[in-house]
């Protein structure tokens, strides 16, 4: 088979380098390796390019921990919020085609498009999305390990209070390219993911980059994460929901050519895809980055920071860099311009929450810059590990802080319900007999363990997901009213009203009767309901079904009613409000399955058995 062409070059062009630091492929090989021994990374990918041509792109390690394939230049990572760089590209290809302009406004480009404060929903302008200073707060809960699509979690951002005042101060924020895209795919016609399709991976040549994980093929780097204190394959981490700001897919040899592509102003060969005075707009400072002391003490050849459109800007060296790193679950990636040099750097891992990426930008900057040798790595690793420790011995001290032989004020069953944030959505507690188990979706789920009075550690079964306090509030008559989640915010008891005169039997006792009591669920995640099933006579039940408040759906308010409803082989059939119906099965894991029809509409549910 024919070896590619950017294989050949890289063993033969790797260190086109001023001769005082010039540094073989070999003596950079071994670098690389003794780097990803030390970071503990199993897999990575680099990209070179200089003077319009691919110097380097390669693999290093394996794609997965303990396995055998390699990596190799077609491999695929998740770039993360590289993902930035295309939707900042992708608005100066639509200013090229005169469908929209850096200082347009946002409600003009998408008109449903809302914020907190009327001020800055009139007066946000799409620069304004692309260089962080929205004076939002993060609001991650909002699409990370969440079933909100984009157009949901943009519809959610009224709710949103802000943080700092707008265009005050730097605060990077993913949200706000989440509308960005959005704004994209209104002027364009289109998703944002067929608008950068079409007009940058295909004619670039991207074969191997996506937009979504759905597409993702054969050669595909595994995740990995520190998991019990070993390092572990993980899941990809589905960021469909927020593409735009962190869901680009893509391998160092496809970078190469968004590289490429970049330092030629746009330019695909003779096709002049941008105006070289948009790209120069993109690089230049919109909100300025302080520099602070650790961080020029860290890197002390940078000088000034700042924030551009889509890429981050600095000094190194006497050059100016646009560069952007990313991190999703698992990877950790930095793709590096220096436009006067003609030099792009590219760096992919397998391995999360790692600064591997910058240390080899730097040593690559440092050799094409001639400045001495220096390893990057080992400085860079003894501050990551200084920052965990500080990170870990911060939240020690908030745990250490319980207050010990305490107990909730309730029972435990009492603290089981549903909880609705108007922000965040749903949240849901249940009891089954023995512990409270928190949930927000199938990924999203967490033991609460007794920390103290009525707060509770929660723990999540996912590793990405980090432990989180839950405190209940009780109101005057001593019923649950809502629970504080801590780093997210208030949520509001959201069950569904129940009659005072609700009469249920005891545990059912006859098989026949199994269907007995009172089931709780939501209809898709979103509606909550309540079955009570009071008595069973005859192949007839008395059910009381009651609903809670679900706003996306246009119900404002909760209710009840009761009524008869025929059970057929264990399955219960009852009329709902409106002409719709809904039948409740008997699992063998002793939930219900609930499917609700209204002509064409079907929704379903899983209901857990209340105590």
């Amino acid at each position: 088979m024919k070896r590619p062409a950017y294989l050949i070059a890289a063993l033969s062009l790797l260190f086109a380098l001023p001769a005082a630091a010039a540094e073989s492929a070999d003596g950079f090989d071994r670098y690389v390796a003794q780097a990803m021994t030390a970071w503990e990374t199993p897999g990575l990918a680099v990209a070179v390019v200089k003077d319009g041509k691919v110097v380097m792109a390669k693999g290093y390690g394996e794609r997965r921990l303990g396995g055998s394939e390699p990596v190799d230049a077609a491999t695929v990572f998740a770039t993360g919020s590289i993902s930035k760089t295309f939707t900042a590209a992708a608005v100066a290809a639509l200013i090229a085609r005169d469908r929209m302009r850096w200082d347009d406004r946002v409600i003009d480009q998408f008109p449903g498009f809302r914020l907190y404060d009327p001020y800055v929903t009139r007066e946000m302008r799409i620069r304004d999305l692309l260089c962080h200073r929205s004076g939002l707060p993060h609001g991650e809960m909002l699409w990370y390990y969440s079933t909100f699509d984009r157009r949901e979690i943009l519809r959610r951002l009224q709710y949103l209070e802000p943080e700092t005042g707008f265009r005050s101060r730097f605060a990077y924020r993913n949200l706000t390219f989440v509308a960005a895209g959005e704004a994209v795919a209104t002027a364009a016609g289109m998703s944002w993911d067929s608008f950068v399709a079409e007009t940058f991976f295909r004619p670039l040549g991207m074969t191997s980059t996506t937009t979504t994980i759905d597409a993702l093929g054969g050669n595909v780097a595994t995740p990995h994460a520190r998991v019990d204190g070993k390092i572990q394959p993980i899941a990809w981490l589905n960021v469909d929901n927020i593409a735009p700001a962190g869901g680009v897919n893509s391998s160092a040899a496809d970078l190469a050519k968004w590289m490429l592509f970049q330092l030629a102003n746009g330019a695909n060969g003779n096709d002049a895809v941008l105006r070289p005075a948009d790209v120069e707009e993109m690089r230049t400072p919109q909100t300025i980055i302080p520099v602070t002391a650790s961080s020029r003490a860290a890197i002390p050849e940078t000088l000034f920071r700042a924030y551009g459109l889509g890429w981050f800007l600095e000094d190194y060296r006497g050059v100016r860099l646009a560069y952007h790193g990313g991190r999703i679950d698992g990877m950790s990636s930095r793709l590096t311009l220096v436009p006067e040099k003609h030099l792009g750097i590219a760096i992919l891992t397998n391995r999360g929450r790692s600064d591997l990426p910058d240390a080899l930008t730097y040593r690559l900057l440092d050799a094409y810059l001639g400045a001495p040798p220096r390893d990057w790595s080992a400085d860079m690793l003894r501050l990551a590990e200084d920052k965990s420790k500080a990170r870990d011995e911060e939240r020690q001290k908030i745990l250490a802080q319980r207050v010990p032989d305490t107990k909730p004020s309730l029972p435990l069953a009492r603290y089981a319900g549903a909880y609705e944030s108007t922000l965040y959505g749903p949240l849901d507690v249940a009891f089954d007999g023995k512990a409270l188990t928190l949930t927000r979706n199938a990924d999203a789920i967490a033991a609460l363990s007794h920390f103290n009075y009525d707060t509770f550690l929660a723990t999540f079964t996912s590793p990405a997901l980090r432990d989180r306090l839950v405190t209940f509030e009780l109101d005057k008559l001593g019923h649950v009213a809502a629970l504080e989640l801590e780093y997210a915010g208030r949520f509001a008891a959201a069950g569904p009203p129940l009659p005072s005169d609700l009469a249920l039997a005891g545990a059912p006792k006859d098989p026949a009767d199994a269907l007995l009591g009172s089931w709780s669920g939501r209809w898709n995640g979103v509606q909550p309901l309540t079955v009570a099933v009071e008595r069973i006579r005859n192949g007839t039940a008395t059910v009381v079904y009651a609903w809670g408040r679900a706003p996306v759906w246009g119900v404002e308010e909760g209710g009840w009613r009761r009524q008869d409803a025929r059970i057929e082989r264990g399955t219960l059939t009852t009329p709902l409000p409106g002409g719709a119906t809904a039948t409740f099965s008997l699992r063998a894991d002793g939930s219900l399955r609930g499917l609700y029809k209204d002509g064409g509409r079907k929704r379903q549910s899983t209901l857990r058995r209340m105590p």
